[in-house]
């Protein structure tokens, strides 16, 4: 990343052009006009533009299908007399985007231009402008139900809502006010100013002027909302939430306590109080993320926040993970923001590595390094081993594709990088370093290579150097291990033939990578893999990084065809029954569940699974294994015996099944039993205690028929954007039609879900392509299938490569061979 000083040289010719243009001299280049939010654009206006206030109005009706009026009074400086652009794209067309605007107290008619309103330099002027809009608006990224709507303008959906710069590092202050209908509640950025009720029995509520943050953490919710708070030392937190459950309510102490927590030791750490008015937050039925940091209205979802009652302790630890998460990014990614999108990892590294130093003290025994190990290799090289890897840091031209950028590799590689940075620079020297960087941007902006600026002083090592392959290259290095008699010498390849060497310390006893933290492929025979299973089985073995970082490795070498996939899954279950640590227990049991959806499940492993769900007395365990054998059981007894404890929760001693674990069950069990599927439909729905898990049954379940024309049907509805409101949903319906079971009959589902890609990123949320490719090919495992997707990436060769990288990442395994590696 280059910073803003380096933008504007490699951009200014465009800067220049785009001048002569606007001056009436010229005519502009093409990419300044282009649809989205071109880079030449974004640095053509924060190099014009200062000084940022949005005053915003919506008049929220109650019915869903009314039009939302709105208004917005835009106040800026500009640094020379010269055009504006502003971004606008509501989803609607034609003469009723916008009435008369306003300019400096002139009313003009607008011009736009592809997604932009241009207005003529003539009415401008150098120093102070206002510019006042009467508009209809857009609804693609206010998420809009019968008695709830809330936005979501990451990273670049601001424009699908107001007319505005919708660029990161245009920060602004919001004066927003909100008309709502009587008896609904709303929560803003801005604390509470003053809210009179009207003559027509609506409310008007008015909130107060932000801090500087960029249009992609502007937000509201509105609704039928309740609230809960909690105080402490004086700090108080709103809760908002449609919630009906007491049990899962009453799980708001713990939550209130984890954010608190998390404030304090982010206060504590960085010297800086909390940068913000408040720290409110909503919990989201159905919503798109785990959670959204909106300064002072921060999103959360439901299904994360409210856990079943037996809910494991890695569902706990995720929970208080996330909350630390969103509380890190208070301060990274609100205080401190990132320029452009293709450093949007950088906020997404210090939220999760901060987020593991939180958590930390709240799980005192907790194996953290293991937890950390457990939490981020396997996901980072879900997707680095795959021919779609990306690197840390993407290549991003224009905002319009910023969604792209999300993924695996931001979210969890680059946790794995800044640990390894933070042990070269020294704890010590990386807090020195992270407190100045704060300082020198507050309510500003500060790119990746601006932070190693700042640390390239308080180290000895060249730190531009390292982060160069780390962080701007994609992959992870394959590692030979030779030994010799009591020596084992390590030897990297770079699987992209690139000749990069990823300069790194592994540490190793008698074991390879014994404490974790080397990444990489560590390449093993078929006999090495199976004496690392017998060492294992033995109970030689005994710490438990070294026994994580063994289970990882083997399941990689599976991945990449060096172990066999039922060799593999039968010696993983057979560990399940020893395996002391809850969550390297939890580890085995996704790898499991995971290696028996894509390719397969031998009948021992069933059994295996079996024994443990009856006889092991760890309440929490059984209930991992039942939604395991939920998932992949085949066999007609294991179906039996889970449809009894379905039927009859209450009668059955072995778990507390909650209302969502029945729900599930209930998939899988119409999966297995097309003649029981009225019947498990109506005794599913009729013990369903509130209106919106109704709603989710309703719409996840037809997807589970045993007609094909019924699941043609929902496949075919999916197609259409306004039946994929709820993404949750949808990512659900799409997989259980594709499940394993029936596989086979879903191959026709291929072609038509990829050829609907490109719209699935227009109008979905930034990780929605990626689970709508995961729920469309993970079960899959034919050629045929495999077939279909190299056919339509060859057909579609103009496709986004960044989209063409998402494909390749989820359907990586329609292309694994089994094969021998051999040690020199």
């Amino acid at each position: 990343m280059v910073n803003q000083l380096d933008m504007t040289i490699k951009f200014g010719k465009y800067l220049i052009i785009a001048l002569l243009f606007l001056s009436g001299c010229s005519s502009a280049p093409d990419k300044l006009f282009d649809d989205g939010v071109s880079r030449e654009l974004a640095v053509f206006r924060k190099n014009l533009i200062d000084s940022l206030v949005y005053n915003l109005h919506f008049e929220l009706p109650s019915e869903i299908t009314s039009e939302i009026i709105a208004s917005a009074e835009i106040s800026f400086s500009m640094s020379d007399k010269e055009a504006v652009i502003l971004d606008f794209k509501p989803e609607y067309k034609g003469s009723g985007i916008m009435g008369k605007l306003e300019v400096n107290g002139a009313f003009i008619d607008p011009k736009f231009k592809n997604e932009h309103i241009i207005i003529s330099k003539k009415y401008l002027q150098k120093g102070n402008n206002v510019l006042n809009f009467a508009f209809r608006a857009g609804e693609q990224s206010l998420n809009r139900r019968d008695d709830l709507l809330y936005t979501l303008l990451v990273p670049d959906r601001a424009r699908t809502l107001f007319p505005c710069f919708d660029q990161p590092d245009l920060k602004a202050g919001y004066n927003l006010s909100l008309t709502i209908p009587l008896g609904w509640n709303a929560v803003a950025n801005g604390g509470l100013y003053k809210a009179d009720t009207l003559e027509n029995g609506r409310v008007n509520i008015k909130y107060n002027l932000t801090d500087p943050i960029p249009t992609y953490l502007f937000s509201f919710v509105a609704g039928k909302l309740n609230i809960i708070n909690a105080e402490k030392s004086g700090r108080v937190i709103n809760c908002y939430h449609q919630e009906s459950d007491i049990e899962k309510i009453s799980q708001w102490k713990e939550i209130s306590d984890q954010i608190f927590h998390s404030l304090e030791w982010l206060e504590e750490y960085t010297g800086i109080k909390y940068p913000f008015e408040k720290y409110d937050i909503a919990i989201i039925p159905g919503f798109q993320y785990g959670g959204m940091e909106h300064t002072g209205a921060t999103l959360y979802s439901d299904r994360t926040m409210f856990l079943e009652k037996e809910a494991t302790l890695n569902e706990r630890m995720d929970r208080a993970k996330l909350i630390a998460h969103e509380t890190a990014h208070m301060w990274f990614g609100d205080y401190v923001t990132m320029p452009w999108f293709d450093d949007v990892w950088t906020k997404e590294v210090f939220a999760n590595w901060f987020a593991s130093q939180i958590v930390s003290p709240l799980y005192p025994d907790v194996d953290h390094q293991v937890n950390f190990v457990n939490a981020y290799y396997p996901a980072s090289y879900a997707e680095d081993r795959t021919s779609g890897a990306n690197p840390v840091q993407q290549r991003l031209d224009n905002l319009k594709n910023a969604g792209l950028v999300y993924g695996n590799i931001i979210y969890n590689k680059a946790p794995i990088v800044m640990e390894k940075l933070v042990v070269k620079v020294g704890y010590d020297n990386f807090r020195k370093g992270i407190k100045e960087y704060l300082n020198t941007y507050a309510y500003s902006n500060a790119s990746w290579s601006q932070l190693i600026e700042i640390l390239d002083k308080l180290s000895d090592e060249d730190l531009k150097k390292w982060s160069s392959v780390w962080i701007e290259e994609k992959g992870r290095p394959h590692i030979r291990v030779i030994r010799d008699n009591n020596t084992l010498t390590y030897t990297q390849s770079d699987p992209f033939e690139r000749g990069l060497v990823w300069e790194q310390e592994i540490n190793s006893d008698t074991i390879i990578n014994s404490d974790g933290i080397g990444y990489g492929l560590f390449l093993l025979t078929k006999d090495e893999a199976r004496e690392q299973f017998a060492k294992i089985k033995s109970g030689t073995v005994s710490s438990d990084i070294a026994r994580l970082s063994l289970i990882i490795n083997l399941y990689e070498n599976m991945e990449e065809g060096y172990l066999s996939a039922s060799e593999f899954i039968i010696n993983a279950s057979c560990l399940l029954a020893n395996e002391k640590n809850p969550l390297i227990f939890s580890r085995l049991l996704g790898y499991i569940s995971a290696t028996a959806q894509k390719y397969s499940l031998p009948v021992e492993v069933e059994k295996i699974l079996m024994d443990i769900l009856v006889k092991n007395p760890d309440r929490q365990r059984k209930m991992q294994i039942l939604r395991v054998l939920a998932e992949i059981s085949v066999s007609p007894e294991t179906t039996k015996y889970i449809f009894e404890m379905w039927e009859n929760p209450d009668n059955q001693k072995l778990v507390t099944l909650g209302e969502r674990d029945l729900m599930r069950l209930s998939y899988e069990l119409a999966l297995r039993e097309p003649e029981q599927w009225q019947y498990i439909y109506k005794k599913q729905y009729s013990r369903l205690k509130s209106d919106l898990r109704r709603a989710e049954f309703n719409s996840i379940y037809p997807s589970t028929s045993p007609l094909s024309t019924v699941r043609d049907s929902v496949f075919n509805s999916l197609k259409d954007a306004k039946n994929r409101g709820v993404e949750p949903w949808t990512s659900a319906s799409l997989a259980l039609l594709n499940h394993h079971l029936r596989r086979d009959e879903a191959v026709k589902y291929i072609t038509p879900s990829l050829e609907i890609l490109e719209e699935i990123q227009k109008t979905g949320d930034i990780f929605f392509p990626k689970d709508w490719l995961r729920s469309l090919l993970g079960s899959h495992n034919s050629p045929a299938a495999g077939d279909l997707v190299t056919k339509f990436l060859s057909e579609n060769s103009g496709l986004n490569p960044m989209l063409v990288s998402k494909i390749q990442q989820q359907s990586h395994h329609l292309y694994r061979d089994e094969k021998d590696y051999r040690a020199n």
